[in-house]
């Protein structure tokens, strides 16, 4: 069976370079509702999923279930050519797959894609996020860089922190409730991550704001946006232990 769906360029560069902060390749699962993809970095520490409903495509035809392996930084480099206003075809046949953009087509082998790592997405439930600005959240993420590895996210009843410590050096933002998009705190909680996954992570997306879940000593989680609101994502981080 052929599958062929029409999305805007704008949109899929946005997924491959959400996907690219993590992986090489990725599993695209089309169904009869949409598309699911789910990726895990490989030491394990950070996971990506991407869900887009079929209505949020151009056209999408897919008569039966299909997982394509696709190679990102194939697609990306194909996808130079195009101006943001372009829309896209894919057209996948057995193991085949033709990207058409304009005048321009290419046709790739796809990767097998039971050789594609894909991760169960664990259940967690923390009661205690915030709304905050992308660019506000990338900010504290930017000027921590340059002095740690870490940054510890903490929110207690009042605000909401996040905070870097080097040698000699430390970064702090702190936003008040009343200045976020959104507070829900029903304790005090923090934990320590990785900056460079974050900020990797934050300078992809398009989306205004983003939903944080703190925990203490809990894999951050944090919800977004992508492909101008149509598509939801989710992005999950394993805390560093202090101590």
């Amino acid at each position: 069976m052929v599958m062929n769906i029409k999305i805007d360029v704008k949109d899929l560069k946005e997924i491959i370079d959400i996907l690219l902060t993590m992986v090489s390749e990725a599993k695209f699962e089309f169904s009869k509702t949409g598309l699911q993809i789910k990726v895990v970095d490989p030491a394990h520490v950070a996971m990506i999923t991407l869900k887009m409903k079929k209505e949020d495509f151009r056209e999408y035809d897919v008569p039966d279930d299909t997982e394509i392996g696709i190679d990102l930084e194939k697609f990306k480099d194909f996808l130079k050519a195009a101006k943001t206003s372009d829309i896209v075809e894919l057209i996948k046949e057995d193991s085949k797959i033709t990207i058409n953009l304009n005048y321009l087509t290419r046709t790739m082998s796809t990767i097998d894609p039971s050789s594609i790592t894909v991760p169960k997405v664990p259940q967690i439930n923390l009661s205690n996020y915030v709304v905050i600005s992308t660019e506000e959240f990338l900010d504290g993420l930017k000027v921590a860089e340059s002095i740690s590895d870490n940054i510890t996210l903490h929110v207690t009843m009042d605000e909401f922190m996040l905070y870097s410590t080097g040698e000699e050096d430390q970064t702090k933002l702190n936003i008040p409730k009343e200045n976020l998009k959104e507070f829900n705190v029903t304790s005090e909680a923090k934990s320590v991550y990785p900056v460079d996954y974050l900020l990797r992570f934050m300078k992809t997306l398009s989306s205004e704001n983003v939903k944080v879940y703190v925990g203490t000593d809990y894999p951050v989680k944090i919800e977004f946006t992508f492909a101008s609101d149509k598509g939801e994502g989710m992005f999950l981080l394993a805390p560093r232990i202090e101590g």
